[in-house]
Order: C-alpha cells, then sequence, then structure tokens
C-alpha cells in the first residue's frame, strides 16, 4: 500500500482486510521489507509492516520522533483494524518503538512480542556509546550504502540472500539519521512495567553478552513476560530461520503453547 511520501508512511501489506491485524515494526536502518518472509506464511492474518520515518519509502517522512511516529502507528491502526487493536512484533529498533506503543498508546496494543531490543543504558554504557558513535560518524560517511549492509550483514548473521535489500535501504538512511536512531534505541527508551496483554522477549542464541542481558532485563522489568532464546539465532533471526520465526508469531497471538525446542532466557 503506498502513500503520499510527504506525509504518511509506506506499509508492506498482506493477508485478508477482515482478518486480526499483526503490525511488525522493522530494526533499523532497514525496511518493512525485512517481515516479507513473515508476510508470505502468515496468511491467515492481515499483516501490516510499514517503513517507519526516515526508512525506506518513508524516507521523506521525517524528522523522526518517538511520539510522531506511535501516533501514526497508532493511526495506522485505528484505520486498518475492526477492533482497533494489532498484535505487535517488534525486532531491534521495532522493538523500542513497540515499548514506546505500550506506554503511550495501550488502547492499540494486543499480544506484544520484543525480540533482539534495548533496555535503557546505564549512565557509563551510554557515555561510552556516545564516543563510539562520534569515533565512527566519520567512517560511517565515507563507505558506500553497499559496504555499510554488508557491514551489518556479517555482524548480524543476515542471510547472503538480501544483500541488495541491506544495500538499498541503507541508501535512504542518512548517517545523521543513524545516529540518531541508535541513540533513540539506548538513551531515550522507557521500558513498560506493566502491560495489558501478554509480551514475549526473545533473543537469539548468537546475540552479544549484552544482547541477552538486555533481554534479560526486559523479561524481569516487564511485570508477566515470558523469554526465549532460539538456538543457533543471531540479531535478525526472522530472515535465518523465517519459517520458525512465523510458527512463533502465530502462536503467542493465538495463544497457543510455543514451538518446541526453544531455550531458556
Amino acid at each position: 500500500m503506498s502513500t503520499d511520501p510527504r506525509s504518511e508512511l509506506y506499509v508492506h501489506e498482506a493477508g485478508p482486510a477482515g482478518a486480526s491485524v499483526i503490525l511488525f515494526l522493522h530494526g533499523s536502518p532497514t525496511s518493512g521489507r525485512m517481515w516479507q518472509p513473515q508476510l508470505e506464511r502468515l496468511t491467515e492474518f492481515h499483516c501490516l509492516a510499514p517503513d517507519l520515518p526516515e526508512h525506506g519509502q518513508s524516507a521523506a517522512v521525517g524528522p523522526f520522533t518517538m511520539a510522531d511516529t506511535v501516533a501514526r502507528l497508532a493511526d495506522l491502526i485505528h484505520r486498518t483494524t475492526p477492533s482497533g487493536r494489532a498484535a505487535i512484533v517488534g525486532l531491534s529498533f521495532g522493538g523500542v518503538v513497540a515499548q514506546a506503543m505500550m506506554i503511550q498508546t495501550p488502547e492499540v496494543v494486543d499480544h506484544v512480542i520484543l525480540s533482539g531490543t534495548a533496555a535503557r543504558m546505564g549512565k557509563v554504557l551510554l557515555a561510552l556509546l556516545k564516543v563510539q558513535l562520534a569515533l565512527n560518524k566519520p567512517l560511517m560517511r565515507l563507505l558506500s550504502p553497499d559496504q555499510l549492509g554488508g557491514l551489518m550483514m556479517a555482524q548480524f548473521g543476515i542471510p547472503a540472500e538480501y544483500r541488495s535489500m541491506m544495500g538499498e535501504d541503507m541508501k535512504c538512511v542518512s548517517t545523521d539519521a543513524m545516529v540518531r536512531f541508535i541513540m533513540a534505541t539506548y538513551a531515550d527508551i522507557v521500558t513498560p512495567t506493566a502491560a495489558p496483554t501478554p509480551v514475549l522477549v526473545i533473543a537469539g542464541q548468537k546475540e552479544t553478552p549484552v544482547a541477552k542481558a538486555m533481554a534479560r532485563r526486559l523479561r524481569k522489568t516487564i511485570a508477566g513476560a515470558e523469554g526465549a532464546m532460539i538456538p543457533g539465532g543471531g540479531h535478525v533471526w526472522n530472515l535465518q530461520f523465517p519459517d520458525l520465526f512465523a510458527d512463533i508469531v502465530r502462536a503467542w497471538v493465538t495463544d497457543k503453547p510455543l514451538p518446541g525446542g526453544l531455550l531458556p532466557l
């Protein structure tokens, strides 16, 4: 579903219009295209995967602010969902946006899955992150989008067939915007302590120790949240194991048991 690129989010959409809605929120600097394998598998749901502000085909929508993004997503849910509520699946940066939705617009949030996403950093780690970003910013400007995409693929274990997608998505995000998204992920995040609906926190087994520690902190902070670890999974494991990811989403949003073989978080 395309929209006015100056004012509305571009939305990748699949499934019957009258079905239960699942809203997929992508990581940064990718786009809603990263959810295509899930849109192809979860055909019984009405799946929405928007390109968030300053990403993908929503690159002209911005500048990004969390409040504006949450308001846009809540409006999208109201316009496309008979019940006015949607299950939310957020990966990485998308999980940060999902947490903001749980706090700012809980009335539109149904079941939630947070995968490989962040909790707020402590002051020391945040100071180190700011130094690292300042040092890396000139290098980020020197590298081409394809080179940056290749580095991200190696870091996050993204399958080789998605290289062109990564390069194209990288071209849509400026270096300054990327730094803002990183800071929004680790500095400005507010984690809900309660949730009106079931929350599942997931991390890949091959995530960094910091990422797994943050996932455990989220599970403990959000009252009633459950947790699981994906055997052999990296950061963007929905592209590594698309069938398993779809099976987990389907089970969670329909209150069915999760697939076997998952590890404790």
